[in-house]
């Protein structure tokens, strides 16, 4: 593989990995804000579970393919400074659709066919999820539509 395409590569891994470790942490945020219904809360935890997998498979990857880059992306993740609602959880899905169809292409160009199947999974779960979250409507009965919204 030339330089530039496995470069670009090695970015696109790293990028997804930032954004599912972005990911974690609104998740967390979204699972704990008690002002959001309890279905919303609990698939939240489930998705933090799923992201922490998809994390998983990501950093395997990466250390294999570049392991100075994954060494410096290692760290915690930060705790959310301020409840996390509705809004910030479709536009954390939205990043990871983004990051996926931009890794896939490099993934499979490496023939890297595990991480492209595993890039085009995780895409599936997270159009599914983005799906869900476009779906709810904050004037269902047992929500509280200003708990769905980001607070001012």
């Amino acid at each position: 593989m030339d330089a530039a395409p496995r470069t670009t590569l090695d970015l696109r891994l790293a990028d997804a990995c930032r954004v599912e470790h972005y990911g974690l942490s609104v998740l967390q945020a979204i699972a704990n804000n008690a002002a959001l219904p309890w279905d919303v809360r609990e698939r939240a935890d489930l998705h933090h579970v799923e992201t922490e997998a998809q994390l998983g498979r990501l950093a395997r990857a990466l250390e294999t393919l570049d392991p100075a880059l994954r060494a410096r992306l290692a760290g915690s993740i930060e705790p959310s400074a301020r409840l996390m609602a509705i809004p910030d959880w479709v536009r954390l899905e939205r990043r990871e659709i983004a990051a996926y169809m931009d890794l896939m292409p490099y993934a499979r160009h490496a023939h890297l066919e595990g991480l492209a199947r595993d890039c085009a999974s995780a895409l599936d779960l997270q159009r599914s999820v983005l799906h869900w979250l476009e779906s709810l409507d904050a004037s269902a009965p047992g929500t509280a539509p200003s708990a769905l919204r980001t607070p001012a």
